[in-house]
């Protein structure tokens, strides 16, 4: 599965903190401009990593469950995105990026020993 899926808030501990990989997950809101303009880049994400990450998304105005869930992360813009090892969140990319940036920054974050599959 090679592809960035949108999950509710419900569904967060089955897709983050149960996953088997690590995950970024993308914050984001309908209004936002720049979240709009960083839609195509997340979404090529996937493919650059294979399958040793998992990408979803998140929008945090979708329901309040969605929206508690991104102000109990400490979300306070959009686009963020959130990083997890195997449950456990290792960092945090906010704001619109280039693709080459977020790649980088994406890397450098799963440098982690917990993301140790990403070398």
């Amino acid at each position: 599965m090679n592809q960035v899926v949108e999950i509710p808030a419900e569904s967060f501990n089955i897709e983050v903190e149960r996953a088997d990989k690590p995950v970024v997950i993308e914050f984001w809101i309908r209004s936002c401009s720049f979240c709009q303009k960083f839609k195509p880049i997340f979404e090529k994400l996937p493919k650059i990593f294979a399958n040793k990450v998992k990408f979803i998304k998140m929008n945090m105005f979708q329901s309040l469950e969605n929206l508690k869930l991104a102000e109990d992360l400490g979300v306070e813009d959009t686009p963020t995105l959130k990083l997890f090892c195997y449950g456990k969140e290792v960092g945090e990319v906010i704001g619109f990026r280039s693709l080459d940036t977020v790649v980088k920054e994406i890397k450098a974050i799963f440098q982690h020993e917990e993301c140790h599959n990403m070398r």
